[in-house]
């Protein structure tokens, strides 16, 4: 009688391990390498911003995807590592081949990579001089845009299993009178256009059916 107690004893504690541990194996994630993506952003007198954009969105992209828990991503600085150590350098548009290759030798599931296609600043203003006891007037607005396209390509495959693009624009204005004024002149086109473009683009690809 004891014998079979401990029988069912047992199926029980392998039933209740099991049931433990199946969440961590159902929770196996697909390992990931967000490239460098590419600068396609016409220069404009912000220019040099239009460069460092490309990189910004590689960085947030990787905790964006870290913060979403469907992958397994590879950190920047180890990702360049590896590349360098595989001879590997790609960035931007990437082909089928040089797809399967890169996952071969880097041992990710998928490449993401893209291009920021706009990123800078317009501005509009005027001005109008002291007349008389009128004094003088000015202002500007600035608009500030960012546009991003990303891919998801399979390195077993070569195929694009997943593509979007973002879009976002915001403002801000001054006005001056008599050269005393208020207003905000923000400069952070980061925080306000490019990293929730880069939220936009995780979201949907959280959303996509893999």
């Amino acid at each position: 009688m004891k014998s079979i107690w401990k029988t069912v004893a047992l199926i029980v504690a392998v039933a209740v391990v099991s049931a433990g541990f199946a969440p961590a194996f159902s929770a196996d994630k697909p390992r990931v390498a967000v490239i460098e993506f590419k600068a396609k952003a016409d220069a404009n007198w912000y220019g040099w911003w239009s460069n460092r954009g490309a990189s910004a969105v590689q960085d947030v992209m990787v905790t964006e995807l870290v913060k979403s828990g469907k992958f397994r991503v590879i950190e920047r600085e180890q990702l360049a590592a590896l590349m360098r150590e595989k001879n590997l350098a790609i960035s931007g548009d990437v082909d089928p081949s040089t797809a399967l290759k890169a996952g071969k030798l880097l041992g990710v599931k998928y490449l993401i990579t893209g291009s920021v296609t706009e990123y800078g600043v317009t501005d509009v203003g005027g001005h109008a001089p002291r007349i008389g006891d009128v004094p003088s007037i000015g202002f500007k607005k600035r608009t500030f845009n960012a546009a991003i396209n990303a891919r998801l390509i399979d390195t077993e495959t070569g195929e694009i299993l997943w593509a979007d693009d973002v879009r976002k624009q915001t403002k801000s204005g001054r006005l001056r009178v008599g050269g005393f004024g208020g207003g905000k002149d923000d400069h952070a086109m980061f925080d306000k256009v490019l990293k929730p473009a880069v939220q936009d683009l995780v979201s949907s690809l959280r959303a996509a059916d893999l």
